[in-house]
């Protein structure tokens, strides 16, 4: 049966129950931060003794709504035995099916979060399209951008309108504009983040020409071979997504040896004056 039950009534049976440890209270306290009730389903418990009723799924939603100042919150209310309910939370939890990026994507985009509709906007800007599913290597198609969480961070670091000019650069590019391959999710977004830190360049009426010509493909052989020594040496080495973004950026200041100036002098007087 489903009740209202004062939050002070629920207990927590620690012989089955997780401990909440400092990643827990930081998502309890991210869920009280937005707390509404249109995301909070019901806290499933079983009657114990002393009036009281035990958690079996919701501990988390119950410390939020706690934290909000709400004495009672909506229960299903099932008769278990002990190890029924131990049981019963293992099935719960165990069986929880993970959530993809594509759909935690697709669902911000319908509830028009901010963040969302900015990736869609920036995207759509430069002819490109960020994915709300994943395809097969051959249903891939040039412009469509898959590493969702990769392209918010590039998004975050960089003005939209620099992050639409570096997309719409590779998607007017030879080789870019019709190979799937060079839009993986870890060539792609090290490129256009190359690109974005020497816009200058990009604004230069030779670099489209010029970039046609910069070899990714060699390049990025280049790397993995690097990598490759450097493991069997045992020697440290950078991500290859960060290799690649710095043989680009490495490449546009040999070429466009400006736009690093430009960059620099712009970095220097956008810091604020010392008293």
């Amino acid at each position: 049966m489903l009740q209202w039950l004062d939050i002070a009534d629920l207990v927590i049976d620690d012989r089955y129950q997780r401990e909440l440890k400092a990643g827990n209270w930081k998502a309890i306290r991210k869920i009280a931060e937005r707390f509404q009730w249109s995301r909070f389903s019901p806290v499933f418990v079983a009657p114990v003794e002393g009036g009281k009723y035990a958690i079996i799924d919701g501990q988390h939603r119950t410390h939020a709504a706690a934290l909000c100042g709400i004495e009672k919150v909506p229960c299903q209310v099932v008769h278990m035995t002990l190890e029924e309910q131990a049981e019963s939370f293992a099935a719960v939890n165990g069986t929880v099916t993970k959530v993809t990026v594509w759909q935690i994507f697709r669902a911000a985009s319908a509830a028009k979060e901010p963040w969302a509709l900015r990736l869609h906007e920036i995207a759509s800007a430069a002819g490109c399209r960020v994915m709300e599913s994943n395809a097969s290597a051959k249903g891939k198609k040039p412009g469509e951008i898959y590493g969702v969480n990769r392209f918010r961070s590039l998004c975050d670091q960089f003005e939209g309108d620099t992050v639409t000019s570096a997309l719409s650069l590779l998607m007017s590019c030879e080789g870019w504009n019709e190979t799937p391959e060079l839009w993986d999710t870890g060539t792609m977004i090290p490129v256009a983040a190359a690109l974005c830190k020497r816009p200058s360049a990009m604004r230069q009426a030779s670099f489209k020409d010029e970039f046609e010509l910069w070899p990714v493909f060699d390049v990025i052989d280049d790397v993995q071979d690097t990598v490759k020594k450097r493991i069997r040496l045992a020697l440290p080495y950078a991500p290859k997504h960060e290799q690649l973004g710095e043989r680009l950026v490495a490449w546009i200041d040999e070429h466009f040896p400006g736009s690093a100036v430009a960059r620099a002098i712009s970095a220097q007087t956008s810091e604020p004056a010392l008293a």
